[in-house]
C-alpha cells in the first residue's frame, strides 16, 4: 500500500497500461454523456483502451455517505464491481471523484479486513462473483497528468486566450495517500490547461466544495447550498473565469445546472460554461464538438466555440 500522501505521476502510474477497465459513472453517463465520450476519446489519443462492461452497476458510495444503506451492502456492491474488472485482468479508472473515493476506501476495508471480504463474497458468489483485490483503481485525470506532455504534443485545436479555473471537488484530494499533488494548493490541473495553450485562472474560490451533488440531493436545503454556490461562481465570475473544469460529474450539476436558479435569486448575469477535464482536452486534440456532448449543458459554450473557431458540429 502507499503510504506517501503526494506522489509523483510516474510512481502512481508506473507502467502505462496498454487497456483499463473504465468504471462508468451514473451521474456522468447519465447527465453528462459527452463526458464519459471525451474520457474514451482521450484514452484512444493516448492508445489505451477503454473497456467496459453492462454488467457494472452503480458504485454505491453516495447512498454510504448519506447514510441511505449499511456499509455491508456498499462493500458487498463494492466487491462485485471489481470483481467484474478483475475477471477481464484490468485495473479500474474512474472518471467521477465519487466513484474514486467509493471504490477506493470500500476496497481498503474489503483487504484490510477478512471477514468483510468473506461476507461480501459469500453474498456476490450466489451470483458468480468473487473478489480477490487485484486491481487497482485509478482516477483518469492522474493518467491525463501522467502523460501531460504526449497530450501537449498533440494539441491541434489550442486553446489560446481561454481564461479557464479549476474545480478540482473535494473527494480525490481529501485521500490520505497517493494522491497526485497538494491538497492545500494544487495545480495540476492548471498544469494541464497550459499545455493545451489555455490560461489558468486562480480565483480567491478554488478550494471552496460545490456544496452540492450528495448533499444537495439528500441531506443540504437549496437555503444553505445556493448561497455557497453563489459565492464560488461569483468568485469566478469577477476573477474573469470564461470556462470551469471538473473532474466529478456531481460537482459539474451543481456548478452547470443552478446558474440560472442562483442569477434568478441573486439578480445576476451569470454565464461560466462548466465542463468535464477531459472535455477540454478532447476538445484541444481536436476531437468534433459534436461528439462531446456540449448540448447537455445548461449553461451554453457556444461563445467559448466561437473564441476557439469550433462549429458545433465540428
Amino acid at each position: 500500500m502507499q503510504t506517501k500522501r503526494v506522489i509523483n505521476p510516474g510512481e502512481r502510474i508506473p507502467r502505462v497500461p496498454e487497456a483499463v477497465f473504465l468504471f462508468r459513472s451514473c451521474t456522468g453517463s447519465l447527465e453528462y454523456p459527452g463526458t464519459e465520450s471525451a474520457v474514451k476519446e482521450t484514452l484512444k489519443f493516448l492508445g489505451v483502451e477503454a473497456v467496459t462492461d453492462p454488467d457494472q452497476t452503480c458504485c454505491s458510495g453516495f447512498l454510504q455517505a448519506c447514510s441511505a444503506y449499511k456499509p455491508e451492502f456498499c462493500l458487498a456492491v463494492t466487491a462485485r464491481n471489481l470483481a467484474i474488472a478483475e475477471k477481464k485482468g484490468l485495473d479500474t479508472y474512474t472518471f467521477c471523484n465519487g466513484c474514486y473515493t467509493g471504490l477506493s476506501e470500500f476496497s481498503h476495508t474489503l483487504l484490510s479486513h477478512q471477514d468483510q471480504r468473506a461476507a461480501a463474497n459469500e453474498l456476490i458468489g450466489r451470483w458468480g462473483y468473487r473478489y480477490e483485490g487485484r486491481t487497482a483503481v485509478y482516477h483518469v485525470q492522474e493518467m491525463w497528468y501522467r502523460l501531460k506532455e504526449r497530450i501537449a504534443e498533440g494539441v491541434v485545436r489550442p486553446l489560446k486566450g481561454l481564461r479557464v479555473a479549476a474545480h478540482y471537488g473535494c473527494h480525490y484530494l481529501s485521500a490520505q495517500y497517493g494522491i497526485l499533488d497538494d491538497a492545500g494548493y494544487p495545480t495540476f490541473h492548471e498544469e494541464l490547461f497550459e499545455a493545451l495553450g489555455a490560461t489558468p485562472v486562480f480565483y480567491k474560490e478554488r478550494q471552496l466544495c460545490c456544496g452540492y451533488s450528495v448533499g444537495r440531493g439528500f441531506t443540504h436545503k437549496e437555503a444553505i447550498v445556493q448561497p455557497h454556490l453563489h459565492k464560488k461562481i461569483k468568485s469566478a465570475a469577477v476573477a474573469g473565469v470564461q470556462l470551469m473544469t471538473t473532474v466529478c460529474p456531481g460537482c459539474n450539476v451543481a456548478l452547470d445546472r443552478e446558474q440560472p436558479n442562483l442569477n434568478r435569486l441573486y439578480g445576476e448575469e451569470f454565464h461560466i460554461p462548466v465542463i468535464d477535464l477531459a472535455q477540454l482536452i478532447a476538445l484541444a486534440l481536436g476531437v468534433p464538438a459534436s461528439k462531446l456532448g456540449f448540448a447537455a449543458n445548461t449553461t451554453s459554450l457556444d461563445h467559448v466555440l466561437k473564441k476557439l473557431n469550433c462549429d458545433k458540429g465540428s
